[in-house]
């Protein structure tokens, strides 16, 4: 879920860059994401990110062959819109952005298949994000505009709807030290 803090940890006056890699690995399936995203000047982020998804031996009884994979690429573009995370900390003003993603996910005949209208979507989204320094505790609201399923890896919209949906995203993370936080996230879809 996007937070409304903008990456690269800099001030107004610097340019900064993360780079990130997941894996999800479960029982019936696995997924991969890996990216890079730049922050400038404390104000605007731009981002990309590939995500793959192997069904292993789930695509196998689905007649799509075991490990069959289905590609998402996301390119994103973020703006402070308001408040600053650390600085604020006197007031109950949250830091807060805007921002969209451009998805294209692979596989378009498997997809439609599925009875996904189209392989590529876009999402807009605001987070909210307020920190508490004194107690360690970071907390994140994103409300999303979104057609895609499975977080658009199995393509955007469908047979039973084509319309931009809104979807809740929400954040919790807490410092237990200087080195270790625990941090829970939810999403609707």
């Amino acid at each position: 879920a996007p937070w409304a803090l903008i990456t690269g940890y800099g001030t107004r006056d610097s340019v900064g860059a993360n780079a990130h890699y997941t894996l999800a690995y479960l029982p019936g399936f696995t997924l991969h994401s890996a990216g890079a995203s730049v922050g400038l000047w404390d104000r605007v982020e731009l981002s990309y990110a590939r995500q793959w998804f192997d069904t292993r031996d789930a695509g196998a009884k689905l007649g799509l062959g075991g490990g069959y994979q289905f590609h998402l690429d996301v390119v994103g573009a973020k703006v402070r819109l308001s408040g600053n995370a650390i600085y604020d900390q006197d007031t109950w003003m949250p830091q807060v952005a805007a921002g969209v993603q451009l998805k294209t996910a692979d596989r378009h005949a498997v997809l439609r298949a599925l009875g996904a209208r189209s392989a590529s979507g876009v999402d807009a989204y605001v987070s909210a994000t307020k920190l508490f320094l004194a107690q360690s505790l970071l907390l994140n609201a994103t409300m999303r505009l979104t057609r895609a399923n499975q977080i658009g890896i199995l393509g955007f919209g469908g047979d039973r709807s084509n319309a931009y949906h809104p979807e809740f995203e929400g954040s919790v993370a807490v410092l237990l030290s200087r080195n270790v936080a625990v941090g829970a996230e939810y999403r609707t879809k």
